[in-house]
């Protein structure tokens, strides 16, 4: 079985939803594209390509050309001209006909790549960039993950970087960070195999917010990682076994795809917003 970090953060918050969303006909069915998403993957994309010097050469990176990349990515054409019906499918399912709604979304898109361009090192090369990586961590299970960013520093050492068009968490303490995370450390843990070198440093990129969230795996920390790793991808394999996938009703259930066909989800759901109706019933 082939498992990605997202997927087992998906399981830890709710298996149900991993579950389902494990189901190619429940996906196609339930999940809808959203702004988010769709600013997200534009990101992502302009930057995998304004960093490939195969397709951008580092005297042309310039910021004109890293909004044209968005808008290339957003629309599915020029070199994206590969996704142009899902974009057309996930534009459509995000904004619908309302052009002002899509414009405003797109216009974020620009302003995050502008403070990006003005505050990162645009001549780098990565090693890769958005690229799937894999490693097998049991006998029955494969790890992999896409990697937004791999670096290469002068002294032989790696760096993994992971793009993130959300918000940064509240705690940005870099232990606490690292001794909760599992994405980050399952990506340093792929490249540093797979390269058979030092990750010196694993790192969140909130490019809304220029902010830079991380820590420096050791040794240590990615044997326990790996362990902790190893463990829940067993109760997985498990879980499929034994066709055991509870809902765990949670403050996520507002943004599930699947909440249409999970009773649990609807009802916690209700009590929530219920509350929230209480609490608003202000005298002033």
């Amino acid at each position: 079985m082939k498992i990605f970090p997202t997927q087992i953060e998906t399981y830890l918050n709710c298996p149900r939803k991993y579950h389902f969303g494990r189901d190619p006909e429940l996906r196609k069915k339930y999940f809808k594209s959203s702004p988010h998403l769709v600013l997200g993957n534009a990101v992502h994309d302009a930057l995998q390509y304004f960093f490939d010097i195969t397709k951008v050469k580092i005297p042309d990176r310039t910021y004109e050309t890293l909004c044209n990349l968005l808008r290339d990515a957003w629309g599915g054409r020029g070199l994206f001209a590969r996704n142009s019906w899902k974009q057309k499918r996930a534009r459509e399912e995000a904004f619908g006909d309302d052009r002002e709604t899509e414009k405003a979304w797109g216009q974020k898109g620009l302003n995050i790549l502008y403070r990006f361009f003005n505050t990162q090192d645009i001549s780098a090369v990565p090693l890769t960039a958005e690229q799937f990586h894999e490693l097998r961590l049991t006998d029955g299970v494969i790890l992999g993950g896409k990697v937004d960013r791999i670096d290469r520093l002068e002294d032989g050492s790696l760096v993994v970087i992971d793009y993130k068009t959300g918000k940064p968490p509240r705690q940005k303490d870099q232990e606490e960070i690292a001794e909760k995370d599992l994405q980050l450390a399952a990506y340093a843990l792929l490249v540093a195999r797979k390269f058979r070198g030092k990750v010196s440093r694993c790192s969140y990129l909130y490019l809304n917010d220029e902010l830079e969230v991380g820590y420096e795996p050791d040794d240590d920390l990615l044997s326990r990682k790996e362990a902790q790793l190893t463990e829940i991808c067993t109760r997985i394999v498990k879980a499929w076994d034994d066709d055991d996938f509870p809902a765990t009703p949670n403050p996520l259930c507002g943004w599930c795809d699947f909440r249409e066909i999970c009773s649990e989800g609807q009802e916690y759901q209700k009590q929530r917003d219920a509350a929230v109706g209480a609490q608003s019933d202000l005298p002033f």
